[in-house]
């Protein structure tokens, strides 16, 4: 009887049953030995006095670290004027025009350029909307228990967006200077417009669900459409269908003043270039060398999901290399909140030193980070430059686009193995890319669906 009563005692601590939910207890015992593992001594009170009054981050940057970084690069493509997302989630659409400001610019003849955010801004809002409408007319008839219903009534007009979503909406409406449609504090702060748009959003949904008549859900479909164009005009201003512009070329001359349309401008200074690009990325707890697809990750109805070929990190990492020595800037995704003083611009692992601070190991390897969902591609920036010694890359240049304040006038500098924790995704030109990658893009994708929680972990925020 004793052995039988031992084995069940046995099972119950392995399944998690009474007794092992009993031994796992915070008891008196416990807290006893708790409490003596942290003895109230000088160290405890200098970092209770410490922690009180300033930052932790700001205590716990190491100093050393700081200060050893060399900024000088062996290759360096030409800097262009930084710009600015402000409080706002577009650094994919902000580092995807900077992708084509030097490829309009060497069609121009000019210096530098920058193109409108606002003007992108504008159709990226009203096409989420539209593609909200249309998935809320699609799953009417399931209940709101549902998880593609769920999904749906929790976001529709958020600012995160991926590489596909950038070349999708340059490509159906074009690209216009800056000062064609500038920034406005709307556009620059998009808190408020976004919670309005979502309101109007959520009660068209409503109405919507509880309709039966094609007719009336077209109608209300219609009629939330066009409130989403008046908000946004109110925020934004009107975009405009044509242009009347002139620049300075590089050689100081004045160019004639013209007449374009956003379409006509895009496709004579930028023309089928992105399509040129794809997207990889490097998600150690997905198989590599395979094609993945994210159900409802686009913001053109008509565009493509979000889709990529998963492979090694030092595949992203080889063929990164390549395309900036051959003077092609990179645009890619990042956990940009790891490890990072954007004050100083540098990206080093270790730079937030808890573990001298805390005297305790707090590592994990990429595989790990993605295991426990700690690390997501959440920034994007752009690579502009790498230095290469003895063979060897030991950093690489980042444009970012958070003002030429941030950073060393607006860039960045990352060390060669915060990219091996912390970088997810690169955008790279064809030519870069080895065939047999490049065959896996033609190959059926594996579709995951947008709450699979490796999805969350890779949606922008």
């Amino acid at each position: 009887m004793k052995s039988i009563t031992v084995t069940i005692t046995a099972l119950l601590l392995l399944v998690g049953g009474p007794a092992a939910q009993s031994s796992g207890d915070l008891t008196p015992t416990v807290l006893d030995e708790l409490a003596r593992s942290c003895p109230d001594d000088t160290r405890l009170k200098a970092a209770q006095n410490a922690l009180a009054q300033v930052d932790g981050k700001t205590i716990m940057q190491n100093w050393e670290t700081t200060m050893s970084v060399d900024t000088f690069f062996s290759l360096r493509l030409k800097d262009q004027r930084i710009t600015d997302q402000k409080g706002t989630g577009r650094c994919w659409m902000f580092s995807g025009l900077n992708i084509l400001r030097p490829i309009v610019a060497k069609a121009l003849g000019c210096e530098d350029i920058e193109l409108s955010q606002s003007y992108l801004y504008f159709y990226e809002k009203l096409e989420r909307a539209n593609l909200y409408l249309n998935a809320v007319i699609a799953t009417r008839d399931k209940p709101y228990t549902d998880r593609t219903v769920e999904f749906l009534l929790k976001s529709n007009v958020q600012d995160g967006e991926n590489w596909h979503g950038f070349v999708a909406l340059v490509s159906k409406y074009g690209v216009v200077p800056q000062e064609v449609m500038p920034e406005t504090h709307s556009s620059s702060n998009s808190n408020h417009v976004i919670s309005v748009l979502s309101r109007k959003l959520k009660q068209a949904a409503v109405r919507i669900r509880h309709e039966s008549s094609p007719e009336r859900i077209a109608e209300i479909k219609m009629q939330a459409l066009k409130d989403m164009y008046r908000i946004l005009a109110m925020n934004f201003g009107l975009p405009p269908t044509t242009f009347t512009w002139r620049y300075r070329k590089t050689d100081t001359t004045l160019a004639t003043l013209e007449e374009y349309t956003p379409m006509r401008f895009f496709q004579e200074t930028v023309g089928a270039a992105l399509e040129e690009y794809y997207p990889l990325y490097s998600i150690p707890t997905l198989p590599f060398d395979k094609k993945y697809e994210i159900e409802i990750d686009r913001i053109v109805d008509g565009g493509p999901n979000l889709y990529f070929v998963n492979c090694p990190l030092e595949t992203l990492k080889e063929l990164t290399r390549n395309s900036l020595l051959d003077s092609q800037a990179v645009w890619f995704g990042c956990d940009v909140g790891q490890q990072m003083n954007s004050k100083n611009g540098l990206m080093i692992p270790g730079l937030i030193d808890y573990a001298s601070f805390y005297d305790m190991d707090f590592s994990l390897t990429r595989q790990e980070l993605f295991e426990t969902y700690s690390c997501s591609p959440n920034h994007n920036m752009v690579f502009t430059g790498v230095d290469i010694v003895d063979g060897r890359v030991r950093k690489w240049l980042v444009e970012n686009s958070w003002g030429d304040a941030s950073g060393k006038g607006g860039y960045l500098v990352m060390r060669d193995d915060w990219f091996d924790l912390y970088v997810q995704e690169v955008v790279l030109r064809k030519k870069y890319i080895p065939k047999k990658i490049l065959a896996l893009f033609d190959t059926k994708a594996e579709t995951l669906p947008p709450w699979d929680p490796m999805v969350q972990a890779l949606r922008r925020q």
